[in-house]
């Protein structure tokens, strides 16, 4: 009896360690199984835009692991995912705005991507032959991107415009400094014009002259300014000043009042004097002097006869006989006072003599060099 007690009860504690450790297997698998899911790890691979990031996740929920990325999700951002090869992808869609200008008006769209001309769709904007896009159709959209569509527009228009006259001054010692004669009195011109204009949205932006009709030519203004001589006579200092031999005129008899004003000044008579001197002169003409000789530049001179068959020489000068005829007693002074030539006579013309143009002649070919081209002061005497 005492050894079948002995076994029952050596039977009923195996039985319980047997219980013991079936149950803590059991649990310990149980833990296990519901402990698994919090250690595994999932990659993905986050797209957004040009940046790409790749994580390790052990959440699901894709907008869980884009925070977990250290990205943000705008209002209107969206994503979509796919899985391959055991690799989750996350693709971001940013919204992008864009602004469309039309007409002045200005519309703002949102978009997921696409092109232009996808952007103008969803706005049923048709392109008319004479608009013009900032962009070409096909140029992929971007966030923050401008749309400009330019209505053009082509016109041919005529007009009349104001043409200003100049004012050229000369300086007269005989004036009081500061004090100014106007000889010509200036008026504008008036021209009329065709030209191809080309507006954007309503604007000018270019002009192309295709025609122009002088209708009035504007009058240039002529005015004496009186001057300081000590200014003058500094500023001339030095200055090589060419002058007739004898200041006696080249024509035998001289019209020279015995009692006269001092020069510039006007008389009982009216009549006018040329500044410096007690000559009486009729007309003043502004005009461009050049000079010639019968001396080449090697020294050696030829002798010439004028038009008027007088021997060439100082003193017989060219002019264009329509302007100053043939013939008339003449006085030349430089517009800025630096040359004097004096006393002379229209006697000689040439082919490049036209207008308001004098050709003085000088004895050597040097004189003419310094000479050059200047602008001179025409006192017709008779």
């Amino acid at each position: 009896m005492r050894n079948i007690r002995q076994l029952t009860l050596a039977k009923s504690s195996r039985d319980a360690i047997l219980r013991w450790i079936s149950v803590s297997l059991m649990v310990a698998l149980a833990a296990l199984y519901f402990s698994l899911p919090a250690f595994a790890q999932t990659k993905y691979i986050i797209t957004d835009g040009d940046n790409v990031i790749v994580c390790m996740s052990t959440s699901t929920d894709p907008q869980v692991v884009i925070e977990q990325a250290g990205l943000e999700l705008g209002e209107s951002d969206t994503y979509t995912t796919e899985k391959a090869d055991g690799v989750s992808q996350i693709y971001i869609n940013r919204v992008q705005m864009i602004s469309v200008y039309r007409d002045g008006e200005m519309s703002v769209v949102g978009s997921y991507g696409g092109t232009v001309a996808d952007i103008l769709a969803s706005l049923d904007i048709t392109l008319s032959p004479s608009d013009v896009l900032s962009c070409p159709l096909d140029a992929q959209t971007y966030d923050g991107m401008d749309i400009h569509i330019v209505k053009t527009e082509t016109k041919t228009i005529t007009y009349e415009e104001v043409v200003p006259f100049e004012t050229t001054v000369y300086e007269d010692d005989s004036l009081p400094h500061g004090e100014e004669t106007v000889l010509v009195e200036g008026a504008n011109g008036q021209c009329r014009y065709t030209a191809q204009v080309i507006y954007e949205d309503g604007v000018e932006v270019s002009r192309q002259i295709l025609s122009q009709q002088m209708l009035t030519k504007p009058v240039n203004a002529t005015i004496l300014r009186g001057v300081d001589r000590s200014v003058k006579e500094q500023e001339f200092s030095g200055h090589a000043t060419y002058t007739q031999s004898s200041t006696t005129p080249p024509w035998e008899d001289p019209s020279v009042p015995t009692s006269t004003p001092t020069g510039g000044e006007v008389s009982d008579d009216d009549s006018q004097y040329i500044p410096g001197t007690d000559q009486v002169y009729s007309q003043l003409l502004y005009c461009s002097a050049t000079a010639y000789t019968c001396q080449n530049r090697y020294g050696v001179t030829t002798p010439g006869t004028t038009f008027s068959g007088t021997p060439a020489r100082v003193g017989a000068i060219a002019v264009d006989p329509n302007v100053i005829p043939l013939g008339s007693k003449l006085y030349i002074v430089s517009a800025d006072g630096a040359y004097l030539y004096g006393y002379c006579v229209a006697e000689d013309t040439g082919g490049a003599i036209k207008g308001n143009t004098v050709d003085l002649y000088y004895d050597t070919y040097d004189e003419c060099i310094q000479f050059g081209r200047r602008d001179v002061l025409v006192y017709v005497i008779e």
